[in-house]
């Protein structure tokens, strides 16, 4: 479900095994990193890439290695001998150009291989076909974009999508980090434009409802909070939401998960366990303007609906029988319309 990227610019430090242990740890099964690369140093490859697939291979993690006719050859490998590819720790290759079907169908045999989804035409998979490839080693593998305004357009990607599963192959995208940035645009790594800057978690869900099977990380590191919300969506289920206290908090907001009603609401996410949880009576406070984000509690002058809990979804009036607890931190607001029907949730307090 999640992969990660790391880059081949600087050497594998144990700063970078760390990260590697951490990304894993949280859910993520699968590396990424490049070796056609404008930038980097190519006499560097080969030691840099050493360390990362032995230290992929330990970690029990994939390695996918996007490569050129010249990528392999500049560390000793060749496409003529996937055994020496495998055996190197490299458990696949992104193929984009220059490499024709009949040596990608031989390698398909060995190796994991991704085509690049957004160009890949009928013909080409048809040719695979004759060839004998193995199609359960093909996948196909969209781009990331780092130039700003380059990045896809949300139907179009579906809709290739879409093609792409008739033909029964597994979808990979990309979505920008929050942490280190790849240089030297540093502009984030999406292949949907309109993720460039949006929170990663967000974004990878976006991506799912796209027909999308596969979501890595581009840039190189996510921020601490960000893998936290990785980590708790992929073992638990639950999205992480953090928040800005503006008033006292009752004592169960930060220690359970809350579930998003059933009947979804169109203005509010309506937390069902609010009102059970409720063994107070709640007196008017802080009943300004919901803003979008706002997290509510329903107090007194409410009747029954004393200790309901809300999250709203856009801007609402004030109301006299609502007090705002605080406010969900604005990176965040891009999770609120992934709080579906059922959807469970935890609140966390930012530090």
């Amino acid at each position: 479900m999640f992969g990660f990227s790391i880059y081949l610019n600087q050497p594998f430090t144990s700063v970078n095994r760390m990260n590697l242990q951490k990304m894993h740890a949280a859910g993520f099964t699968e590396v990424f990193t490049s070796m056609h690369i404008p930038e980097d140093d190519i006499s560097q490859y080969t030691a840099r890439i050493k360390a990362l697939s032995t230290a992929c291979r330990e970690e029990h993690l994939q390695l996918m290695i996007d490569i050129e006719t010249s990528s392999l050859p500049a560390v000793g490998l060749s496409l003529n001998d996937p055994a020496a590819i495998l055996s190197f720790g490299i458990t696949g290759l992104r193929i984009d150009f220059g490499i024709d079907n009949s040596t990608i169908a031989k390698l398909s045999q060995y190796l994991k291989i991704a085509l690049n989804a957004s160009t890949i035409a009928e013909q080409d998979l048809a040719v695979l076909r004759a060839a004998g490839a193995n199609f359960a080693n093909i996948e196909a593998w969209h781009n990331y974009y780092p130039r700003n305004e380059t990045g896809l357009e949300r139907t179009w990607f579906t809709e290739k999508n879409q093609w792409l599963k008739t033909q029964g192959l597994t979808i990979q995208a990309f979505v920008p980090g929050d942490g280190i940035l790849r240089g030297p645009l540093e502009e984030g790594l999406p292949t949907l434009e309109a993720h460039r800057y949006q929170h990663p978690l967000a974004s990878a869900l976006d991506l799912f409802n796209c027909e999308t099977d596969k979501v890595f990380i581009g840039d190189p590191t996510l921020a601490k909070t960000t893998l936290a919300q990785f980590d708790a969506f992929y073992h638990q289920h639950v999205i992480t939401l953090y928040m800005l206290k503006s008033a006292p908090c009752p004592p169960y907001l930060f220690n359970q998960h809350f579930h998003n009603r059933r009947d979804v609401a169109r203005d509010v996410i309506r937390l069902e366990e609010g009102r059970p949880l409720c063994q107070t009576t709640i007196q008017p406070e802080q009943t300004s303007v919901r803003l979008r984000g706002s997290i509510t509690l329903d107090n007194q002058d409410y009747g029954r609906y004393m200790g309901e809990l809300q999250i709203t979804k856009h801007d609402l009036p004030a109301d006299s029988r609502v007090n705002i607890l605080g406010k969900v931190i604005q990176k965040d607001h891009a999770l609120l319309p992934f709080i579906q029907a059922g959807q469970a949730i935890q609140l966390k307090e930012i530090d």
